[in-house]
């Protein structure tokens, strides 16, 4: 993987990887010059408070039953090798209008119920990431040294060897560009928030 990545505590990201400042600064910097420069929005618009950057936003995925998620947390039905979460778009894409600049994984609950992760970027294969060894972690996190940009209509695909059914709340780290000033994805696809 390009520049690697680091386990440690979700809490403590920042304490624990004090790059990741810079990693989220050279992110966001490359997630807004490439918005800016293919939908033509000036790059000073992409802010929180203007609503064309926001946090990742779990509408854009799909969870491990190929249901569109509302929040972070699924649910497990089945162990081995899966697909445990996904774009919502044609083909696992993320929509049109999005971009999302990808830091890293979270796990938010304390049992952790897969053993290695992986991930798909359009024909980008990602190697496997052991997690065993954060299971001691309160909530463990993988945060990588340099991000990535999953693009508008571009597949995203994370794969983990999942150990055991149930409740799991994974998040992913980063930010996201948003065309359309707080546009958010509902049931129906291209439904504005109101």
């Amino acid at each position: 993987m390009p520049g690697g990545y680091i386990l440690c505590e979700y809490e403590s990201v920042k304490k624990e990887f004090p790059e990741f400042k810079a990693v989220m600064d050279r992110l966001r910097s490359d997630l807004i010059g490439k918005a800016s420069g293919e939908w033509g929005i000036p790059a000073d618009r992409f802010t929180l408070e203007a609503g064309y950057l926001t946090t990742v936003m779990p509408q854009l995925f799909v969870d491990n039953t190929g249901v569109r998620l509302t929040t972070w947390d699924q649910w497990f039905t089945a162990t081995g090798h899966r697909l445990i979460m996904a774009g919502v778009g044609n083909g696992y894409s993320i929509p049109e209008d999005y971009k999302v600049g990808l830091a890293g994984l979270a796990f938010l609950d304390k049992a952790i119920r897969v053993s290695e992760v992986k991930m798909q970027i359009s024909d980008k294969k990602l190697p496997r990431i052991n997690i065993e060894e954060a299971f001691v972690y309160n909530k463990p996190a993988i945060v990588f040294e340099e991000g990535f940009i999953l693009d508008e209509e571009t597949a995203f695909e994370l794969y983990a060897y999942v150990l055991t059914q149930g409740p799991q709340r994974i998040k992913l780290i980063g930010l996201q560009a948003n065309r359309v000033k707080d546009k958010l994805l509902t049931t129906d696809t291209g439904a504005a928030l109101t």
